[in-house]
């Protein structure tokens, strides 16, 4: 260290210097107590996470509706101290809850977590207290990567409104993931002017790069300018003349304040590898009035404050990985970026920018029998003349590298910029972070979540041009969609952040994510020339042996049966529904009249079947809507539920096709059906056919032509022209297909002896039933139809 004792703050000094004197009882007691502390800062617009509940007793505890907490929270004590007592959530399945490491927690387990907390178990001093249930913060993927599973934060310590020094807090293993340093966790100091991290801490000792993760010097934490607002605002507030302010980087809300510590430990100053109570010295008596002066002061006084010690000290100057040099010619000089590595003992200049410079026509300075050349440069305004080798350099962008004998005036910090395409030996090794499959399960599902594709084609004036088609059968819809309620570019910025690997769930985590890539694609391009090229490359087209059999079924069908277009309305239909809900006990399960509907009846999200509310029904036709929306894709649903990753509820890649087929195949053989009361699906394939290279008016007539019922007919067309504006012009939405398809997969299943009960086990594609079987913590299916589990 560059500093023995000298101004180093102690524990004494620091409570006679600075709380006893600054942090009056009062402000020492709302920084005590994190639920008032939030709320009194958040009704001063400093950002802090959302709180859902608190209970103060067991009688409370005993009311609280856990039911009704969001899927992801942290449970914390009020007076909690060191991290101890939170229990953070993740996800919730079935009847039990996820933690951040993938451990399953019971309602009786967190009872007994919030007994603990009520009985002071966790608290400052031993006393009663209170818990809550508040935001889960999800740490921003800048420094959320370098964490051993728990939540870093940066701790910044201010006073007199100046943010004086901070640190980023790491969670390690041992530290059991959490972020404070006695624990085991690691410290790494950050420049106050520019926001980057400069030395790295750990256990009292400074280290070069964290295990397991490699070097994190250079980085720059996002949002600073802010983060130091955030802190020197809540100061201000609080009244506490000397704090640390914890703030966390959530990857959605930004900064938030997650604690105020009026007797903030000392850490920090090895960390930063410079002593506290010196720079609390200096600002003693500067008048500060507001924070934004105090944030100017602070980057006067404390940015690059290592730096500029170590240059006096030494008396040599600190310079990066890449650095701008001056090439000195013999009529005047060039000035090009110059990689600085110490691994090269001589400078080496690449041979071909040496002849384009004509460095080499100069006999004096080359020797081409030992291929070196004489070399003027200057690096910040110092000269070096030298002997460089003279070589292709292919494996970077550099044309110089500045080797080790060249940098004896120079010390050299990697992090200022670092170099990343010079190639590295294969003796360098870095240990890669062990992924968290929980972390990217629920990557996954808040992306689909926000996708909606069939809201985002669902034509917002479909009644209005119902009403023209109907005036007039010629007449094209002309159809306009919502606008998109999400962000392209940020969207595939997060899925490609999400890392995967090659063990069978990283690869079915992969292939999710590149259909999701598929899935904002094409709805980039609705009302677009190339939506249904996108759409084919999502769910295929029909090929000509699929068209040549389902047209010949068709034609063979000599009537629509009667029976399936019924007389009962929506709401008598909805009754039905929820009796049949009740008999399988899914009490979160309701159905619901909707209007603008495309399809009669679908399973939607929230735990809601949907009914088209002008649409009428026949007793077949519930028969078979139970089978196939409630037998056959929600109890699937309610399964994947109780898997141990969410995406088996929301859908592996490609699961439509499996889910269809299945539901077709069970509403066959439960009802037995034939060729007749499957039309709907023989008349998709068509009408997919058709509308590649045909209007919405053509595509109607075809359906006409095969007996297909008036309405009937126009709801099919409008499910395969969705997506274009002009359903004049040739193009389709080919999501359909996969109905028929889908069915054609399972019967072939079916007479290869498969199970059917294996595919209630979650949402996904046939082709992945055996990497799913294989899988670690799958179960067995909870729900069944009756008449499959009989």
């Amino acid at each position: 260290m560059l500093f023995k004792t000298h101004g180093i703050l102690g524990i004494n000094a620091r409570n006679l210097l600075y709380i006893r004197p600054y942090n009056k009882k009062k402000a020492v007691e709302l920084a005590d107590d994190k639920i008032k502390t939030k709320k009194f800062l958040e009704a001063r617009d400093i950002p802090v996470p959302k709180m859902y509940g608190v209970i103060k007793s067991k009688e409370e505890l005993e009311k609280f509706e856990m039911e009704k907490l969001p899927n992801s929270f942290a449970l914390k004590p009020n007076f909690g101290y060191g991290g101890e007592g939170i229990i953070p959530i993740i996800n919730k399945r079935g009847s039990h809850w996820i933690k951040v490491n993938g451990e399953k927690i019971t309602k009786e387990e967190l009872n007994d977590q919030i007994v603990d907390i009520l009985d002071g178990r966790f608290s400052i001093s031993n006393v009663s207290d209170s818990a809550f249930f508040e935001q889960l913060i999800i740490s921003h993927d800048s420094i959320g990567k370098f964490a051993y599973e728990g939540l870093p934060d940066i701790r910044v310590v201010v006073h007199n409104l100046i943010p004086v020094m901070a640190m980023l807090r790491i969670p390690t293993k041992e530290s059991g993931g959490r972020a404070n340093l006695h624990q085991g966790a690691i410290g790494a100091g950050i420049d106050i002017a520019k926001g980057e991290v400069t030395y790295v801490a750990y256990k009292h000792k400074i280290i070069d790069e964290i295990p397991g993760v490699g070097k994190i010097k250079g980085t720059k934490i996002p949002f600073w300018d802010e983060i130091l607002m955030i802190a020197s605002k809540a100061q201000l507030a609080t009244n506490l003349g000397y704090l640390a302010a914890d703030i966390a980087l959530d990857k959605t809300s930004g900064p938030l304040l997650i604690e105020i510590n009026a007797r903030a430990g000392l850490g920090v100053q090895i960390a930063n590898l410079a002593p506290l109570r010196r720079r609390l010295e200096r600002i003693e008596g500067v008048k500060v009035t507001t924070p934004e002066k105090g944030i100017r002061i602070a980057k006067d006084m404390f940015g690059n404050v290592m730096e500029k010690e170590l240059a006096h000290k030494t008396g040599k100057e600190i310079i990066g990985a890449e650095e701008e040099i001056e090439i000195i010619l013999g009529e005047g000089t060039v000035k090009i970026k110059a990689a600085i590595n110490t691994n090269y003992e001589r400078t080496v200049i690449d041979e071909q920018f040496a002849d384009e410079m004509k460095l080499l026509e100069n006999h004096d300075a080359y020797d081409d029998e030992k291929s070196t050349l004489k070399l003027k440069f200057s690096i910040r305004s110092k000269r070096t003349q030298t002997i460089a080798d003279v070589e292709p350099l292919k494996n970077t962008k550099y044309k110089i590298i500045i080797g080790n004998r060249d940098l004896k005036d120079f010390l050299i910090d990697p992090s200022k910029s670092p170099v990343k395409d010079i190639q590295i030996s294969k003796e360098s090794k870095r240990i890669k972070k062990e992924l968290n499959y929980y972390e990217i399960d629920q990557q996954i599902v808040d992306v689909s979540s926000k996708l909606k594709l069939l809201y985002h084609l669902r034509p917002t004036n479909l009644e209005e041009e119902k009403k023209k088609f109907f005036k007039d059968f010629k007449y094209n819809p002309q159809f306009k969609y919502p606008e998109l309620r999400f962000d392209p570019s940020e969207v595939y910025e997060e899925l490609e952040k999400i890392e995967t690997d090659d063990t069978a769930l990283g690869k079915v985590f992969q292939a999710k994510v590149e259909e999701l890539k598929g899935q904002v694609s094409l709805m980039e391009s609705i009302g677009k020339d190339e939506f249904t090229e996108k759409s084919i490359d999502l769910f295929g087209k029909p090929g000509r042996e699929v068209l040549e059999e389902v047209e010949a079924k068709m034609k063979k069908i000599d009537s629509i049966p009667k029976d399936m277009e019924g007389t009962m309305k929506a709401d008598e239909v909805k009754k039905r529904f929820d009796e049949v809900f009740k008999k399988y006990k899914l009490k979160n399960w309701k159905a619901k009249l909707k209007d603008d509907l495309v399809a009669d009846c679908t399973a939607g999200k929230r735990n809601r079947l949907l009914l088209r509310k002008d649409a009428t029904f026949s007793e077949e036709r519930i028969k078979a809507l139970i089978v196939h929306e409630i037998e056959t894709h929600i109890l699937t649903a309610e399964n994947g539920k109780n898997q141990p990753y969410e995406i088996f509820n929301r859908g592996l890649a490609n699961y439509m096709e499996t889910q269809e087929g299945l539901a077709i195949y069970n509403v066959t053989k439960r009802l037995h059906y034939g060729d007749k009361q499957n039309y709907r699906a023989f008349a998709l394939v068509i009408a997919i056919a058709e509308a590649q290279e045909k209007s919405f008016v053509e595509v109607f007539e075809k359906l006409l032509q095969g007996n297909i019922p008036l309405e009937r007919a126009f709801r099919t067309a409008i499910k395969v022209k969705r997506g274009l504006t002009d359903t004049s012009k040739p193009g389709c939405f080919t999501k359909d297909l996969i109905y028929y398809t889908g069915m054609r997969k399972i019967e072939k299943y079916v007479e290869e002896k498969g199970d059917i009960k294996d595919l209630y086990m979650g949402k996904f594609s046939l082709e992945d039933l055996e990497t799913v079987k294989r899988m670690e913590g799958i179960k067995p299916p909870k729900y069944l139809p009756e008449w499959l589990s009989m």
